[in-house]
């Protein structure tokens, strides 16, 4: 018989108090990593089923004449690229229904109650579920800054599946219309790299938004300089002082540099959503302050890809904690509703700020983090109203 006081073996067993974790820590940590895995599993097997019954087609058939297995092996290439994409989007819901169905579990089957009669404070479950979550954020910071980007722009690359049609990189997109201070650009554009302008007119208006000179040019290069561009074969057109309602008219240049607020990687990823930049370029071109297509959705961005990082763990701890509302015993409907409710609404007010931010109704720092930092500021608040419960349901 072991000659061990209870307050003895509980510290050996790393029950009670606060000290350092011990086996039901780790048991926690294991159980949640795996539960999260399952949920993330569940979710892209979800995911893929509904977007290979629209892109099945459209895939295999992009593997040509090279008979069944080279048409699987693009397909598993393709899948590939899409479950990063999905992995991106979904890491951070799954990381908290992963571990609160852990928690549910746990009261079901009777887990947690054995633990508080054992002595283990409620608040211990933190441990290992920070580490869960810094784990899985770990994990999201390179989805969102590199891999992310580098599975949309090959799919676009290879024409395949949804991004293939949405954002093909090789056709000349004719049309486009660009605008910034007193220049308005309007030419077909091959995206490049290096970006290129063809049939570009530039249009430079006075300050009363009337045209003062016009430049036609057959196509536009960028150069080292990253707002000044060469136009080829040019005509200019300028208004004569002394004939205000007169043109005059300059012809025969064969390149002309013209200095126009566009960057060259602004017309490489024109159509692109920032979320799909690589973050190199993406930062290169927010640190431009170039006026033409950059706007408020690549500056949102930047900040997202830092805050998405802490996302994980935000989520994984309000899980944990609204977990707690449910007590030892068997919970209602109406708590297990309300957890659940709980990583959704952090799910949408996400969505919400970055929307917000996109369409410059918050500063791109206050979209990005206020939902992380109002998830992270409530899980003291959910403890102490825990404790005034004495974490009974």
């Amino acid at each position: 018989m072991s000659t061990l006081a209870p307050a003895d073996r509980s510290r050996r067993l790393g029950l009670g108090g606060f000290g350092l974790p011990g086996i039901m820590a780790r048991q926690d940590f294991f159980g949640q990593t795996a539960f999260v895995i399952a949920v993330q599993a569940i979710l892209l097997l979800v995911a893929v089923s509904i977007d290979l019954a629209r892109y099945f087609d459209q895939v295999t058939a992009a593997a040509g004449a090279v008979g069944t297995v080279g048409r699987m092996l693009l397909l598993a290439h393709y899948l590939g690229l899409r479950i990063v994409d999905m992995v991106t989007r979904l890491l951070p819901i799954a990381v908290f229904v992963g571990v609160l169905l852990f928690e549910l579990w746990s009261v079901l089957t009777r887990r947690r109650a054995i633990h508080w009669v054992a002595g283990r404070h409620p608040l211990r479950v933190l441990f290992p579920t920070l580490a869960v979550g810094l784990m899985f954020g770990a994990l999201q910071y390179p989805l969102d800054v590199a891999w992310r980007p580098a599975a949309v722009l090959r799919q676009a690359s290879e024409r395949l599946g949804a991004y293939g049609e949405r954002y093909d990189r090789e056709r000349i997109r004719k049309d486009v219309w660009f605008v910034a201070d007193d220049r308005v650009v309007h030419a077909d554009v091959r995206y490049g790299p290096p970006a290129e302008l063809i049939d570009v007119d530039l249009f430079l208006l006075d300050g009363d938004g009337r045209i003062r000179e016009a430049i036609r040019a057959a196509r536009a290069r960028p150069t080292e300089l990253a707002q000044v561009w060469r136009f080829e074969r040019s005509t200019r057109w300028s208004r004569d002082p002394e004939r205000p309602a007169a043109m005059r008219v300059e012809t025969g240049a064969i390149e002309r540099l013209v200095r126009i607020p566009l960057h060259p990687l602004a017309v490489t990823y024109l159509g692109l959503p920032a979320k799909y930049v690589p973050d190199d370029d993406l930062r290169t071109m927010v640190a431009s302050g170039s006026g033409m297509l950059i706007g408020a959705e690549h500056r949102v961005w930047l900040e997202v890809r830092r805050a998405d990082a802490l996302l994980p763990p935000a989520m994984a701890l309000v899980a944990a904690m609204v977990s707690l509302f449910a007590g030892a015993g068997r919970p209602s409907l109406a708590v297990m509703i309300g957890c659940v409710s709980a990583g959704y609404a952090v799910h949408v007010a996400t969505r919400v700020f970055v929307a917000a931010g996109e369409l410059e109704r918050l500063d791109p720092f206050a979209a990005a983090w206020t939902p992380v930092l109002v998830a992270f500021a409530a899980v003291p608040v959910l403890a102490a109203i825990g404790a005034l419960r004495r974490w009974r349901a």
